[in-house]
């Protein structure tokens, strides 16, 4: 490498002047790397390890196209797929709807006590799980049992309301059966 190609390399790597750049090859035999050590050493550039910018900062330096390029490979690959972020979102609503399960509460009353009072959950799982528990809050109607949801929030469709006409229409049944009407 000829000298001026040295100076050339020494002042672009360091942004010092042509003369500080041949000054400093001169201090140090023709070494490039030793001749920016000494220009850093004497102060008149500052170490470029790593760059930064501050609001202060108005000329902003361009941003290469492989900088460019490498920063939207990087977002690429570090952002959620379709695919993971609705699994994310379906199940941030399960969550939820299982807390929802939870605090509210399902309550069989017979002759205005209550003989069963837990999570609406526990009955729902039921159904799912054994296909005999829809049948057994059927049967439970016409044994006078009548069901009712409690919870934090409000229900929207009227449930509550719902049942207590079913468990109506189930007694009506009931005396029309039995001839009972009292």
């Amino acid at each position: 490498m000829e000298l001026i190609d040295k100076v050339e390399l020494v002042r672009e790597k360091c942004d010092v002047s042509y003369g500080d750049a041949k000054n400093a090859l001169e201090m140090t035999g023709g070494d490039v790397l030793d001749a920016i050590i000494w220009l850093e050493r004497a102060g008149k550039t500052a170490p470029r390890s790593a760059s930064y910018a501050t609001a202060d900062n108005e000329a902003e330096t361009p941003v290469s196209a492989e900088m460019i390029a490498a920063q939207s490979a990087y977002r690429a690959s570090s952002s959620k797929s379709d695919f993971s972020g609705h699994v994310g979102g379906a199940w941030k609503v399960i969550k939820r709807l299982l807390r929802k399960g939870l605090r509210t509460k399902f309550i069989a009353t017979r002759h205005k006590e209550d003989i069963i009072n837990v999570p609406v959950l526990v009955p729902i799982i039921g159904i799912f799980l054994w296909g005999a528990t829809i049948w057994l809050l059927i049967l439970g109607l016409f044994f006078d049992v009548r069901y009712r949801l409690e919870g934090v929030e409000r229900v929207t469709v009227d449930v509550n309301d719902a049942m207590g006409k079913a468990a109506d229409a189930v007694t009506t049944i009931k005396r029309d059966v039995t001839g009972n009407h009292d």
